[in-house]
């Protein structure tokens, strides 16, 4: 146990700052979009016409629209936005300059950063150091590459935290706060709040520590596939004359009709795939996090590839939406944003009982009292981790329905309020 022990606290007390600083920054940013939304000043809304002559128009007319807005330009990709209803043109001129063009479907106007408007223009650059510190700390890929290392070493700590739980719970309920000791006062704080974000600090640490890290895998199996289907194409020259987007557009969704595409890139000249336009496409519930590259020859408008990823790939990209996608609903952010603060809470009390064991007891009479009528409990392991196991169970079905579709956000919610619900009445307990 005494392993386990340095273990955990020299794990925690590691990465303990770098952790608070991520779960601090992530506060504002579970919000970011309502806070822009708030900010962003109303755009008068297009006129009928324009609706038809732009939102009614096919993808590839939409791009055609947009280069005419943008002479000298060329088309590279387009990203789909069918949630937000909202188009994305990525641009590039002869002189490398790159340019978004984004079409705002709900009222078919084209929404340029530079004709944007905001209430406070201390909120964007709030949310963008907000993001900063969240990623890299503005140490760029160091910083980023140290958080993923203290993401993983948060899961050392977590696990160590776990194997230390019940030795310490043999005397004592689930929930007690005893007052005998300052230090012990915290520490049985950082275990009640250690149980109640558990689930949630584990599986925000591991994918985090998983995308960060997982680019290296993920590349190589993207390179050796490039290579193994577009073996006949090696040594071809850039076509001359190729199929519209629109064509290629029919041909892709033909190919996968139970799928939507969220993503074309046009064959480049000077890039890898510049005999096909690659197009990128998701499905339902869980589907709609696997991604399935769909390639079109540019010549001929014939399929040349449905890309089907292994499972440790989708296992890999799976980090993405456990970090960022299954708190989409206004409840959900709200349980999110305190469950993070809560592991704030845990994190600094973890730390403070560390250094107060290093100061005088200043115990009473009435606490003495306490701990020697909470110590005359005598726990077995099933009603040690009774409780314990119903939180993390429950928190881990919260934090993971909400990728099987929308329609499970409310059981979700319902979910991760139950930790927090016994943190509060433990709280007022105490």
């Amino acid at each position: 146990m005494k392993y386990w022990y340095k273990i955990h606290k020299w794990a925690s007390l590691i990465c303990a700052v770098f952790l608070l600083s991520m779960c601090a920054s992530a506060l504002p940013l579970i919000f970011s979009r309502e806070m822009a939304a708030f900010n962003q000043v109303s755009v008068p809304v297009a006129s009928e016409a324009s609706l038809a002559d732009i939102t009614k128009l096919s993808v590839g007319k939409q791009a055609e629209a947009v280069l005419e807005r943008y002479p000298g330009y060329k088309l590279r990709a387009v990203y789909l936005y069918h949630e937000r209803h909202r188009n994305i043109f990525s641009l590039q001129s002869q002189d490398k300059d790159n340019e978004y063009a984004r079409l705002d479907l709900n009222t078919g106007q084209f929404i340029e950063r530079s004709n944007e408007q905001v209430r406070y223009e201390i909120i964007p650059k709030f949310i963008e150091f907000a993001y900063r510190m969240h990623v890299d700390m503005y140490l760029g890929s160091f910083g980023r590459n140290l958080f993923g290392t203290m993401c993983g070493l948060s899961v050392v700590a977590l696990i160590s935290g776990i194997w230390l739980y019940a030795p310490f719970m043999k005397n004592i309920s689930f929930g007690t706060i005893r007052s005998s000791h300052r230090r012990i006062y915290w520490m049985d704080w950082h275990k009640l709040l250690g149980i109640a974000t558990l689930s949630w600090v584990l599986l925000l640490s591991l994918s985090g520590f998983i995308f960060i890290f997982a680019d290296p895998v993920h590349n190589a199996w993207n390179e050796s596939i490039r290579k193994e289907f577009l073996m006949n194409h090696q040594g071809k020259p850039f076509p001359a004359q190729h199929i519209s987007l629109d064509e290629a557009v029919e041909a892709a969704q033909a190919a996968v009709p139970g799928r939507r595409i969220t993503g074309i890139e046009l064959p480049q000249e000077n890039g890898k795939m510049r005999w096909h336009y690659t197009f990128r496409t998701k499905g339902e519930g869980w589907e709609a996090h696997f991604n399935q590259p769909v390639w079109v020859d540019a010549s001929t408008g014939k399929i040349t590839a449905i890309i089907q990823q292994p499972w440790y790939i989708q296992t890999l990209l799976m980090a993405n939406p456990v970090h960022f996608s299954n708190h989409d609903t206004l409840p959900l952010k709200i349980l999110w944003f305190i469950t993070d603060a809560l592991t704030c809470i845990m994190i600094i009390t973890g730390i403070y009982a560390w250094f107060v064991k290093f100061r005088p007891n200043k115990s009473n009479a009435a606490s003495k009292n306490q701990t020697k009528k909470i110590l005359s409990v005598r726990q077995s392991s099933r009603q040690i981790w009774l409780l314990p196991v119903v939180i993390i169970m429950v928190t881990l079905f919260g934090m993971i329905a909400p990728l099987a579709g929308k329609e499970w956000s409310i059981i979700s919610a319902v979910a991760l309020a139950i930790p927090l619900v016994l943190t509060g009445y433990y709280w007022l307990r105490s």
